[in-house]
């Protein structure tokens, strides 16, 4: 019996057309209708609005964003290029610094060697005042010492006394002619 209740729901089942699952149904259609248009007119009249504007307004934060972001670049190469020509003024002034210091020195060194050089000079002159003083000196001693040992000799020669003060005169004229010579 059993077997015969299954095979009397096997044929009632193959004379049902079977249902295709992706065709809609007629109240489907309907409701799936009634739906989409309410959610389109919820979106155009209520929700669109608030949407458009946080995206315009985020539109616009971004492009402000970029102007700033533009101008704080600008604004660096600004300021790279003044620092590039204060560093570059600086390194001229350093230059200037340095060749006024060099300059200076040049000039200092010139003048140190200038009075070094009149000093040497100086000491020179004296130096050699102080040799011809000595040298003169020197001659007046040798003349005295000359006319002495010539008095001397010339005793010693004649085997008789000279006069030492009445010789000098001869003794001396000779010396000065032959100092005058040398």
């Amino acid at each position: 019996m059993v077997l015969s209740t299954l095979l009397l729901a096997a044929e009632v089942v193959v004379e049902e057309a079977p249902k295709n699952p992706i065709l809609p149904v007629l109240n489907e259609l309907f409701w799936g209708a009634i739906c989409f248009f309410g959610l389109w007119a919820l979106m155009k009249f209520w929700l669109m609005k608030p949407i458009v504007a946080t995206m315009q307004e985020r539109a616009a934060k971004v492009r402000d964003d970029l102007d700033q972001a533009e101008r704080a670049e600008r604004e660096l190469e600004s300021a790279i290029d003044q620092y590039g020509a204060g560093l570059a003024s600086a390194k001229a002034e350093a230059g200037r610094s340095i060749e006024d210091a060099r300059a200076q020195a040049d000039a200092y060194r010139a003048t140190k060697l200038a009075a070094a050089e009149a000093q040497v000079a100086a000491l020179r002159s004296a130096a050699a005042d102080e040799v011809v003083a000595a040298k003169a000196d020197a001659m007046t001693q040798l003349r005295g010492s000359v006319a002495d040992i010539a008095v001397q000799a010339a005793s010693a020669v004649v085997q008789k006394p000279l006069d030492a003060a009445a010789e000098m005169q001869v003794i001396e004229d000779y010396v000065n002619r032959a100092g005058s010579q040398s």
